[in-house]
């Protein structure tokens, strides 16, 4: 899967739960506030996803949600994000740390969703190490994962 499609799959999932602000959503994605823009772009041209401004506490805010359109593509998405929580514990019961090592390095970018929509245990993760392990050349490093994951 290259860089776009995981992007937005991981901000298709994210609203399925519901409007977010931007930094909601950099917040369960782990996506840096210029790559959520640039997704966003693409998705409200595409039409899955509309902007909307909505009443802050103190003042308006700018919430993105799903068309009906984008609710449908995330709930496909959300099955193919699934399916890899699936494989990533398959490959950890059966000691796989080759294939394991194969299937973090390719879908690093899904551990922060996986840990918000908890379809991944943190134990698990406390047992694959150091997420720097796995993530390919200039990737986020784990501090930037891990504050996303609290």
């Amino acid at each position: 899967m290259e860089g776009w499609a995981i992007r937005r799959d991981l901000v298709l999932v994210a609203l399925l739960e519901g409007p977010k602000t931007l930094s909601e959503l950099s917040r369960v994605t782990g996506l840096s506030r210029s790559e959520l823009e640039a997704t966003l772009l693409s998705l409200k041209v595409a039409g899955l996803v509309l902007e909307q401004e909505a009443r802050g506490l103190i003042r308006r805010k700018t919430v993105y949600s799903l068309t009906e359109q984008g609710r449908k593509e995330a709930k496909e998405a959300r099955s193919r994000i699934e399916r890899i929580a699936q494989e990533v514990t398959q490959k950890v019961e059966e000691g796989d740390d080759e294939g394991l090592e194969e299937l973090l390095t390719a879908y690093v970018l899904f551990l922060p969703l996986l840990m918000h929509l908890h379809l991944l245990d943190v134990a698990l993760l406390q047992q694959l190490g150091d997420i720097n392990d796995w993530a390919p050349e200039g990737e986020k490093s784990g501090d930037e994962l891990e504050d996303t994951w609290i």
